[in-house]
């Protein structure tokens, strides 16, 4: 089981983070507040990234103790220079078990996408719970736009991720995941909703120059597509063209586990 994160940690896909978790707070405020109310005595954030997660989980499920787990080093310290009372973060790979209590609650967002093994990886995460404890999952579903640039933009990095074993839309496939894990499935289900294009096309901007320089990505892709898709990305991000929403799903779990 391996973990291959390509859209990097530097100052530039940290930016990135910053805008997803503002552009995706609603969906997930809405997932947490109808299946995880509180409170909660200590909570984990598993692929925490530089804690803009770590913070709205914190807030909103009323924890006692929240811990942001990443294997970025450059993330978790931009995460402890903002951290707030009660929320603390650990540099670790979320495929080994981190050296923490068990928790109450476990939430993992954008995380199994980036695995090769995410069977593997859920049944590894049921030692991180007290008996009965939840587990919630958020994964992508559905990215679908009208426009060509940002359609193709999807198609290059669905097939840059297969390369890795990954799935961009793995939320497609969590109930048969989970079933194959020590969990039971309290709730599945795919919550859908549009952001602006201008919107989605920013966060895409600043992803593409990173992934762009990938291996795999220099020896399969045109570099003049990569570009023209990139310059187009810019345009929709500056509104310099406009089109519709774009439509988007994620998918939702909610595991308990069994002990």
């Amino acid at each position: 089981m391996t973990s291959h994160y390509t859209f990097g940690d530097s100052d530039l896909a940290a930016r990135r983070l910053f805008l997803l978790a503002e552009a995706y707070s609603d969906p997930s405020l809405a997932f947490l507040r109808q299946f995880a109310s509180g409170p909660f005595g200590r909570v984990l954030d598993l692929g925490c990234g530089p804690g803009y997660t770590t913070r709205l989980l914190h807030e909103t499920v009323g924890a006692g103790s929240t811990i942001g787990i990443d294997k970025s080093e450059r993330y978790i310290e931009l995460a402890r220079s903002q951290a707030p009372s009660g929320v603390e973060f650990l540099c670790h790979d979320v495929l080994g078990k981190p050296p923490v209590p068990p928790a109450d609650l476990v939430y993992a967002r954008f995380l199994l996408t980036h695995l090769d093994d995410p069977v593997s990886a859920l049944t590894g995460w049921a030692e991180l719970l007290v008996p009965r404890g939840m587990l919630l999952v958020q994964e992508c579903s559905l990215l679908d736009s009208e426009h060509p640039t940002l359609t193709r933009y999807y198609q290059l990095v669905e097939v840059l991720q297969a390369h890795y074993k990954q799935s961009l839309y793995i939320g497609r496939d969590l109930e048969g995941i989970a079933r194959n894990a020590p969990f039971i499935v309290e709730h599945h289900g795919q919550r859908l909703f549009e952001l602006p294009a201008h919107v989605m096309a920013t966060l895409h901007a600043l992803n593409l120059p990173t992934w762009k320089s990938d291996p795999v990505a220099v020896r399969n892709f045109d570099p003049k597509e990569v570009a023209d898709v990139e310059q187009g990305l810019l345009r929709i991000a500056q509104r310099a063209e406009l089109c519709a929403p774009v439509r988007i799903g994620l998918a939702e779990l909610v595991l308990r586990g069994m002990q």
